[in-house]
């Protein structure tokens, strides 16, 4: 088993463009840290980094307080499973499993115990005579993750294994990962472009954009307190709502002006706001569909809109909705609780009235992109 640490690891190629800048991360023994952001973000070739290979510009790698910047990939104790599977398409899935084993000349008694432990667990067994060619994509992402497994590494790398798979398979195959961690109890990190991936795998995600580190927490944090503008536009689907609105201090109490209706903030957000020593200001104000209240009448504080787009999803409505100015939200609404006349009013050019609650709300400052609560 294996902690890893990052300490200011920087990756400048030969054209001097610099990919990973002044990287900062300590992980855990047994954690599992999945890296998430956008393509060209940095992440794979952090991971690469790690694995050893890609060379380091500078900063220190350590692996169980080794450092390990000029240690070859053989002698890090690491395994890695990459998105191509990259199985052997001539040899069986047993001799696929026991290649990297036999590489080590361990004795057959050996290797044939681990390589029937790990098709166990990813329940290739029976597939074990077959060779790749005869296996689905998801098969062979399991023998891909077997072959890791056989080797019983102090850290588990995997890098982004599940997108060239169909969604069904993705999903099927996410379950099996979690249950695999389980099972084999040792350091996993993880690298996705795919946020659903991250919030359900990770103990902990780091979201990168640009080679920069924007957040590190679990998914809840992550969800719940985004620090900056980014961090709450890529985590959540639908994407966040963003509006342009203003904080108003009046007698040290906040309230927050959009769309024409004006806000009280909580005790919390007030004492945050306070803390901070923010005054009235024009913000970027942040609300998730799901968090904006749907309402078929007007009321007090509602703000009217035009139905653009309906889109059913089974068990939630997404509507994309127009204020009067112009203003585009996407709103999520469950269908459980709908009657048939509600249903009947969501069409295209219909009105519609939405609020937002208070504790529901992100303030970013619209030239830092910072949270103003909690960044």
């Amino acid at each position: 088993m294996a902690s890893v640490s990052f300490e200011h690891v920087k990756k400048i190629y030969d054209n001097k463009v610099e990919v990973v800048h002044d990287f900062n991360l300590e992980i855990a023994d047994k954690e599992f840290i999945v890296f998430v952001g956008p393509s060209g973000c940095g992440k794979s070739t952090t991971m690469r980094m790690l694995a050893g290979l890609e060379d380091i510009s500078a900063g220190t790698i350590k692996i169980n307080d080794r450092v390990v910047n000029d240690v070859e990939p053989k002698d890090r104790d690491i395994a890695m499973v990459f998105q191509n599977y990259a199985l052997y398409p001539h040899i069986s899935v047993y001799e696929n499993l026991a290649f990297s084993l036999r590489l080590r000349k361990m004795n057959n008694e050996e290797i044939h115990k681990r390589v029937c432990e790990a098709a166990e667990i990813l329940g290739i067994t029976e597939y074990l005579g077959r060779k790749p060619k005869a296996l689905s994509g998801g098969q062979r992402q399991r023998v891909a993750i077997g072959r890791a497994i056989v080797r019983d590494p102090a850290v588990f790398l995997m890098d982004e294994p599940l997108s060239n798979l169909d969604a069904k398979l993705r999903n099927q195959m996410r379950s099996e990962i979690i249950l695999l961690r389980k099972r084999v109890d040792t350091t996993f990190i993880y690298v996705t472009h795919d946020q659903t991936e991250a919030m359900t795998l990770g103990d902990r995600i780091v979201v990168l954009k640009d080679g920069w580190i924007m957040q590190v927490g679990t998914p809840q944090e992550v969800f719940d307190t985004p620090h900056n503008l980014f961090v709450a536009g890529f985590i959540g689907s639908p994407q966040m709502n963003f509006l342009k609105a203003n904080l108003v201090e009046e007698n040290g109490k906040y309230s927050v002006s959009v769309l024409g209706v004006k806000i009280p903030l909580n005790e919390d957000q007030n004492a945050a706001l306070k803390k901070n020593g923010k005054t009235s200001q024009e913000i970027t104000l942040g609300v998730r569909p799901e968090h904006t209240t749907a309402l078929f009448n007007s009321q007090e504080d509602s703000v009217e809109c035009t139905i653009q787009v309906n889109e059913m999803m089974g068990s939630e409505l997404h509507l994309h909705l127009v204020t009067k100015n112009d203003d585009k939200i996407i709103l999520r609404l469950p269908t459980i609780d709908l009657t048939n006349e509600q249903r009947s009013q969501l069409t295209y050019g219909n009105k519609m009235y939405i609020t937002f609650k208070a504790k529901v709300m992100h303030l970013f400052d619209p030239q830092t992109e910072k949270n103003l609560i909690y960044g």
